[in-house]
């Protein structure tokens, strides 16, 4: 009793997953719009490669009711899909400017060498200010005084008489 438990289980539980999988690939289908047709192609034959293995796992109790064919079948769908997803993110590298892939950083946090002029106008979408940029200037730090000095304010020759 205890085996077809556990393959309901795990019918139950690769269901599960390929529901997931099925919303990441509809949004991935809706966010490749704004990319070029052939990744927006590409996306939208991942979505329904998953949409395909979801509906043969649907009409299954159990995982006998599988047919060698529906497992072939199957398979080959995950593996275009997974074809697919490492073409969407060859092209994702090869074309999308870096800022759009790691996230903004704060102008503050980016450092350049002092008045050499930065060229931002390739990275489309980020706001440039003028043509250079300089490294901040260093704050001085005033030194404190040391343990056993006499630091009173009075040690100004006026006050030594």
């Amino acid at each position: 009793a205890g085996a077809p438990q556990v393959e309901v289980q795990t019918l139950a539980m690769l269901r599960g997953l390929l529901h997931q999988l099925h919303g990441a690939c509809a949004l991935l289908a809706s966010s490749a719009r704004a990319f070029p047709g052939s990744v927006q192609e590409t996306a939208g034959h991942v979505w329904h490669g998953v949409e395909g293995v979801q509906a043969s796992l649907a009409r299954a109790h159990s995982l006998h009711d599988l047919s060698g064919l529906v497992l072939a079948q199957s398979w080959d769908r995950v593996a275009r899909a997974q074809l697919g997803i490492d073409e969407l993110l060859g092209h994702v590298g090869q074309h999308t400017p870096l800022p759009w892939l790691v996230g903004p950083f704060a102008p503050a946090l980016v450092e350049y060498p002092e008045d050499v002029p930065v060229e931002m106008a390739k990275w489309q979408g980020c706001v440039t200010i003028g043509g250079t940029r300089q490294v901040p200037a260093v704050p001085r730090v005033e030194p404190q005084p040391q343990w056993g000095q006499r630091d009173d304010g009075l040690s100004d020759p006026a006050w030594d008489s």
